[in-house]
């Protein structure tokens, strides 16, 4: 291996003039031709072009002479600095993997065991790329169940935001579930997950909940913790002081408000999860969560703004590229890396069309760059919401 894996991107309403010129920037990346030396195509379509995705993926195949493809179908896609939305465009980057590295695997297709060897004795079964139907039921538990097929336990990958029901590539154009890729041991890769928030106070105890029901924090009423957290401004009415039917002053300061939930021993990391505030009871000083609290036992609550989106996004590619910088020899081992937003995280949450991305490329440098905009995002056993999932190759 050797390089920088080529890659192309394009817009146009007749894919066969898209993927003519993708193939084309492909060719003029990549010194041995298209295709030449590649074993894996990553391909990401936005779904104006779902009913064709069949024959793009025939036509890239005879063309590059590569074999297998994983990738996604949504709303959006992204490459570089660019984010195509609700237009017809496509994405691909190609690898030159080892055969005995990585494995494509759907519904009709397992992937290796966590026990299984490559032939030079490494894990086969390490780390996966995972892409997801967002029709499949208990998306959670299986990607909890994917995380334990593999011998490193990392995931990283997304829910497809396709309106049409293909959604998923995996050496075929299918839906439903999981599919992706697994490598072995021999790829390396980092990556690292930016949940565009800002905590505004520190990690608080679960005492009391049920459900999507935050009852108590630390003792207290989840309501009271939140609005001292928030700073209210001595001289604004008690929360639950409010008439019934109207909001306190208090009550209309909780919008854009989240609540980052896990555990104690995640949180000391940084890992949570995060999820909005749909809802608040003021007489009993509850608070209603966007899902089951489950296994959490701690909550961090958080805002989510332009800066706290910009800040976070820059906290989360600066780990990456001081991991790379220390463990792998420095950015110029990057030989390309794949992308997973939010579908929500698009339009003026980072300043405008393709602020995000040109972002990303201002914090780690002009690489080989395409990815998704997605309806979930999926790191390490876990699914998230409004979250930017970067993975590098090295």
């Amino acid at each position: 291996m050797s390089g920088q894996f080529p890659w192309a991107h394009a817009t146009h309403p007749d894919w066969r003039m898209s993927a003519s010129l993708c193939l084309a920037q492909i060719e003029q990346a990549s010194r041995s031709g298209a295709g030449a030396a590649a074993t894996l195509g990553f391909l990401y379509l936005t779904d104006h072009h779902a009913a064709e995705a069949g024959e793009i993926l025939a036509f890239l195949r005879e063309r590059t002479g590569v074999t297998h493809w994983t990738g996604a179908i949504g709303v959006g896609i992204a490459a570089g600095m660019a984010e195509y939305i609700d237009e017809p465009a496509m994405a691909l980057m190609l690898a030159d993997f080892a055969p005995d590295d990585f494995q494509v695997f759907s519904g009709a297709a397992r992937p290796p065991g966590p026990q299984a060897r490559t032939p030079d004795g490494r894990r086969a079964a390490w780390t996966a790329l995972v892409h997801a139907d967002s029709a499949t039921p208990d998306l959670p538990d299986l990607i909890q169940d994917m995380c334990g097929k593999l011998a490193g336990a990392t995931v990283f990958g997304g829910v497809s935001s396709s309106r049409h029901p293909q959604a998923m590539i995996a050496d075929t154009v299918l839906s439903g579930g999981l599919s992706g890729v697994v490598f072995s041991e021999n790829v390396a890769v980092a990556s690292r997950v930016s949940q565009s928030c800002r905590p505004i106070g520190p990690a608080h105890r679960i005492t009391e909940s049920s459900g999507r029901r935050l009852n108590r924090l630390d003792g207290e009423p989840a309501l009271d913790v939140l609005l001292h957290d928030m700073g209210m401004p001595e001289g604004l009415p008690p929360a639950r002081a409010a008439a019934p039917g109207q909001p306190s002053a208090a009550i209309q300061m909780l919008q854009g408000t989240f609540v980052g939930m896990g555990s104690g021993q995640a949180f000391a990391h940084g890992d949570y999860q995060i999820r909005p505030l749909i809802g608040v009871d003021p007489r009993a000083g509850a608070l209603a969560i966007g899902t089951d609290l489950e296994e959490a036992d701690h909550v961090v609550f958080c805002r989510r703004d332009r800066g706290a989106a910009q800040a976070d996004l820059i906290r989360a590619c600066t780990a990456l590229r001081e991991t790379i910088e220390s463990a792998h020899g420095g950015m110029d081992r990057v030989r390309g890396a794949l992308y997973i937003s939010c579908l929500g995280r698009t339009g003026t949450l980072f300043g405008g069309p393709s602020a995000e991305m040109h972002l990303v490329q201002q914090q780690l440098g002009d690489l080989p760059l395409i990815g998704l905009y997605a309806n979930g995002e999926i790191f390490k056993d876990r699914l998230y919401w409004y979250a930017g999932v970067l993975a590098v190759f090295l």
